[in-house]
């Protein structure tokens, strides 16, 4: 069976793919923040589909934590095929708000993280797909969550860098969300309000975003792109 490597898996977007590439028959590699009820439900949820599992639980701010993750997967899970940089912080505070952990923490997590995470997958596995999860963020000027967004448009620079550098052997692109998920602890009506903003005034779904991942999976000849799935909005 293929693997495939899910940061931020326990939880939201990170786990609905892990959940989803299971049931296509992948060993998912799971990484995960903090050890909790969630991580542990998704870790036997992902199990029940009849492919291995293993938790990770690593602090990616933590720099050196990153670097070595991907040879710990290789010693415990075969034929990687796959990595999805899921894990992310979302802080609201702009530029002049920024706290200095806020900044650090924030850079390290979103963007220095998959960047070494990415480097150690060429040089260990070279071969597959890289996926990284961005924001329709990236297309604006919105200094509302100022150290994220500085992060995520960094990443898709380097989706970009990567794919033109290491096309032959391994794809590299990302998916930028929309409004599919509320803020955690966000009101129940939240998507609903939302949508008035957004060019089709609907949200999004999940499985719209696992149909992307499908997309990039399937077609062989999509490398170096960012596919938004926001129904519109980073035109606004």
């Amino acid at each position: 069976m293929p693997t495939a490597i899910v940061t931020g898996g326990a939880i939201r977007i990170g786990r609905a793919m892990a959940l989803h590439l299971a049931g296509k028959g992948f060993d998912i590699a799971l990484l995960y923040h903090k050890s909790s009820a969630a991580s542990e439900k998704t870790i036997q949820e992902i199990r029940s589909h009849g492919v291995r599992c293993q938790g990770y639980l690593e602090d990616l701010r933590k720099l050196d934590e990153a670097e070595s993750f991907i040879n710990k997967v290789l010693q415990d899970l075969d034929n990687v095929e796959l990595l999805i940089n899921s894990a992310a912080n979302f802080i609201q505070e702009n530029i002049e708000q920024t706290q200095f952990d806020t900044l650090v923490d924030t850079l390290n997590l979103n963007l220095m993280a998959p960047y070494l995470l990415m480097r150690e997958y060429k040089r260990k596995v070279n071969k597959g797909l890289i996926v990284n999860i961005l924001d329709e963020r990236v297309e604006k000027t919105i200094p509302t969550f100022a150290a994220y967004s500085v992060s995520k448009v960094g990443l898709k620079h380097l989706t970009e860098l990567a794919a033109v550098e290491w096309g032959q052997t391994v794809r590299v692109n990302g998916l930028a969300p929309g409004l599919i998920l509320p803020p955690q602890g966000g009101d129940p009506d939240y998507l609903e309000k939302a949508a008035k903003n957004v060019p089709t005034r609907t949200h999004g779904k999940i499985e719209n975003l696992l149909q992307a991942l499908d997309y990039l999976m399937e077609n062989q000849f999509v490398n170096g792109e960012t596919l938004f799935v926001d129904g519109g909005s980073s035109h606004c």
